[in-house]
């Protein structure tokens, strides 16, 4: 991995927060806690709320969805649900990060060695890694695969932008594209890497 002094990657995001009931230019004082609205056609809207409260917020759109007679009263069962991938033995190493799913990106590499080679040499990316999240995520752009599911373009965007012919080239052959679609992808996502880049 390179030196831990570099800036390998810069981005910022926005957060949409629930409007405070009161007029204010501190966002300090704008609640993280999410709300709910709906609309005159019945539309439940949800807005504001953190990640950590994931769960929370869909018992309150499906309690609410009750209320309003559009869903059966049911138990919640969001307490003791599973997220996907989930397991109790943790393992070490690259695939550590995929839960109950590093078997099956191991088993690809088992049908098809040549999958479990390093994409980056500075990386312990996979060329399984990119096929499993194509036939099991919904990847499908090059976009997907480096930036919402190896995550390396927000680690390290000059590496993602090497990464990306590798990455295309594994995508069309698993997608049937064409040389066309390789290009087009490697420039969408170059474009867009540039402004990860100092």
């Amino acid at each position: 991995m390179p030196a831990k002094k570099d800036v390998l990657s810069a981005f910022a995001g926005l957060r949409p927060l629930a409007a405070p009931g009161k007029d204010t230019n501190k966002t300090k004082e704008i609640s993280r806690s999410h709300k709910l609205i709906v609309s005159k056609s019945e539309l439940i809207t949800i807005t504001g709320g953190k990640w950590t409260t994931y769960r929370k917020m869909a018992m309150d759109v499906v309690d609410k969805a009750i209320a309003m007679g559009k869903l059966q009263q049911k138990a919640c069962v969001t307490r003791t649900t599973k997220i996907h991938g989930y397991t109790r033995a943790v393992e070490d190493g690259a695939l550590g990060v995929y839960g109950a799913d590093a078997a099956g990106i191991r088993q690809l590499v088992g049908s098809a060695p040549e999958l479990g080679r390093k994409i980056h040499e500075a990386y312990p990316y996979i060329a399984a890694e990119v096929v499993w999240v194509l036939r099991n995520e919904m990847a499908r752009t090059v976009e997907d695969v480096l930036a919402r599911r190896i995550r390396i373009l927000f680690l390290d965007a000059a590496a993602a932008v090497e990464l990306a012919p590798a990455v295309a080239r594994i995508m069309a052959a698993e997608l049937n594209q064409d040389e066309q679609w390789i290009t087009n992808q490697v420039e969408a996502f170059s474009a867009q890497a540039r402004g990860y880049l100092l």
